[in-house]
């Protein structure tokens, strides 16, 4: 009996920190409830650089929204792939107004959609994670990493079977697809 009280304080001892690095306390102004975990909000005034992150047991990812250079980068880690693409600013939250979003959405939950959707084709292997600054290339090191393109219109021209959508806040439904041409 006192063998398995010393192995479940120590399992304890040694799991809580990790738990809480998976799901930390979602306390603060800056995080979502999203079903089975959060989305964190991470804003860098100085840069105008935006981080939003989801842990949670549905899926995990991170997306970069640097407003100063214009790029978008989304790291899936499912995947263990990195999308960077060009950041069409009318079609996301203007930087100023992302942190109202977290309080005004509090817990995502519910069939609501996002606000606004954005497509991406995948395309070409990224060459220089460099040349997209700082947060870009540490995120995305070590991971495949591609280039992607927005898309309007037809569907037609990638592959629906092959997209991975994320919900941002429900403010931004990301999408990244295949095209035909690199299934």
């Amino acid at each position: 009996m006192k063998l398995t009280i010393v192995t479940a304080v120590l399992l304890g001892v040694l799991l809580t920190p990790t738990l809480a690095e998976d799901f930390p306390n979602p306390e603060g102004g800056n995080q979502i409830a999203v079903e089975g975990g959060y989305q964190m909000l991470n804003l860098n005034n100085e840069r105008h650089v935006a981080t939003i992150e989801q842990r949670s047991t549905h899926g995990s990812w991170k997306t970069i929204w640097n407003y100063e250079n214009g790029f978008i980068a989304t790291k899936v880690l499912p995947d263990r792939s990195c999308f960077i693409s060009t950041m069409n600013r009318e079609e996301f939250p203007g930087f100023d107004t992302l942190r109202s979003l977290t309080e005004e959405n509090g817990i995502l939950e519910g069939e609501e959609k996002p606000r606004r959707e954005v497509t991406f084709i995948v395309k070409e292997p990224v060459e220089d994670l460099n040349s997209y600054g700082p947060d870009i290339s540490n995120m995305c090191s070590g991971l495949t990493s591609y280039t992607a393109h927005e898309v309007r219109g037809p569907q037609d021209t990638y592959n629906e079977g092959s997209c991975t959508t994320l919900d941002v806040m429900r403010a931004v439904e990301l999408k990244y697809c295949r095209g035909y041409d690199n299934v």
